[in-house]
């Protein structure tokens, strides 16, 4: 078997005949995530082996849980992390925002601080630690992003230092809304801050006539877990994360 190196990946070739692909994108915390596309169960193990010294870092494969995962195996990769996905109704905003606090629209926010924020948040982010934005990255997958909305972004404000201690992020998608992240500083956590944003967000869903939000999250984040069970979140599914060190 022939692994040629593409201008944007590998191609596995086996007498002339294309029998696998495979691509790498690394993410802003340094993971490198591969894609394979139309692998024959024999060109796993020679693409990562390309891929390998190429990205100088563990490689990492996202499937999901009723795949066969023996082709993968094979090729050096084991089970790292489960991500359970959920679908969560939406309804009316009811829980109040604690005392002291604000929410606002990320189109309020300078972009420096927001993109500080969503650094900050994500270092408790199961598979997210270590996640560094650039400014032409933050910019390009927010702002520029057609799934982008600010309504649906929304920002928690500590009133009395001024400064931004929460995320509640809501991507609206053609397929439906996804929501992306809800997180709150250490300092703040236990308030009931994570609750009122995401109240508030789906209040604004659900008044778009949007009764359901997708998500996901690590099987060993037990607080979010909770946290979405009380607004009747239920699993529709896992996806696994292997690496290949």
């Amino acid at each position: 078997m022939e692994i040629v190196s593409m201008s944007d990946g590998w191609t596995a070739r086996d007498a002339g005949s294309e029998v696998g692909r495979a691509s790498g994108l690394v993410m802003p915390n340094g993971v490198c995530l591969v894609f394979f596309h139309n692998c024959r169960a024999d060109a796993y193990a020679p693409l990562a082996a390309a891929m390998a010294p190429h990205s100088g870092r563990p490689l990492r494969v996202v499937v999901d849980e009723s795949d066969d995962l023996s082709p993968l195996m094979g090729a050096g990769f084991v089970l790292e992390r489960r991500e359970n996905r959920y679908v969560v109704p939406t309804g009316p905003g009811s829980a109040p925002v604690p005392s002291g606090f604000a929410l606002v629209t990320a189109d309020r926010v300078p972009e420096p601080e927001l993109r500080e924020l969503d650094d900050e948040l994500r270092q408790d982010v199961p598979g997210s630690e270590g996640w560094k934005w650039d400014e032409q990255g933050f910019r390009k997958e927010t702002y520029e992003s057609s799934q982008y909305d600010p309504a649906t972004y929304l920002v928690a404000v500590d009133g009395s230092t001024g400064r931004y201690v929460g995320i509640a992020r809501i991507w609206i998608r053609p397929r439906g809304p996804r929501l992306g992240m809800i997180a709150v500083t250490r300092a703040h956590r236990r308030r009931g801050l994570a609750r009122a944003m995401l109240s508030q967000v789906f209040g604004i869903l659900h008044g778009r006539g949007l009764m359901e939000v997708s998500t996901e999250i690590d099987g060993t984040n037990l607080a979010s877990m909770a946290l979405l069970t009380r607004f009747g979140a239920r699993r529709t599914g896992s996806d696994l994360w292997l690496v290949r060190r």
